[in-house]
């Protein structure tokens, strides 16, 4: 990106002055890309560059990537990319979730969008939407919350399970996110 003279004779009310041209206007995009705490990219300096950091700019403060609806909080564990997981009401942490023991801990808010190596770490939830990093997904088949966080093809049965949906896989390696309450089995 080229970098152009300030006009001298502009105050803006807020923040740097960014030059009056097409590269100013991209470098003030760029700004609250990366103040809504995104990823900024160089775009090309003319109207195709403008319209894509829009584009980008929306996605960064709509709080969504790829279409993807996400949330974060703090994890209580060690959490790998993908897994199901739920909030824990003693500490308000984010812990895997399982089919197995409670409706608390079946109770699926999304899954865990990158990988985090310890307890106490920010992570990012899709709470609704696509979530990549799995491998051998069933192309349209409904993938069921199972044991530490995994999801499974197959649906729980026999008795004091919980049957949890969380989502349909849309290609081998992405999963559309949109968990259900869970119900007990008999």
């Amino acid at each position: 990106m080229t970098t152009e003279p300030l006009n001298p004779r502009v105050k803006p009310l807020y923040g740097g002055r960014y030059a009056e041209n097409t590269s100013g206007i991209i470098a003030a995009i760029n700004a609250c890309i990366n103040a809504a705490g995104q990823t900024v990219k160089a775009y090309p300096s003319n109207t195709a560059g403008i319209i894509q950091a829009l584009i980008d700019l929306e996605t960064a403060i709509s709080g969504t990537k790829g279409n993807a609806a996400l949330a974060s909080g703090t994890a209580g564990e060690a959490l790998a990319q993908g897994d199901a997981v739920y909030i824990k009401n003693s500490d308000g942490k984010i812990h895997k979730a399982t089919k197995s023991t409670t409706f608390a801990k079946a109770n699926v808010i999304g899954l865990v969008r990158d990988a985090v190596n310890s307890a106490d770490e920010s992570v990012t939830i899709v709470v609704r939407g696509p979530c990549g990093g799995h491998t051998g997904l069933t192309i349209g088949s409904e993938y069921y919350l199972d044991t530490d966080g995994a999801i499974t093809l197959t649906p729980p049965n026999g008795g004091g399970v919980y049957s949890v949906q969380v989502g349909t896989a849309i290609s081998a390696t992405e999963l559309d996110v949109h968990p259900v309450a869970p119900a007990l089995t008999n």
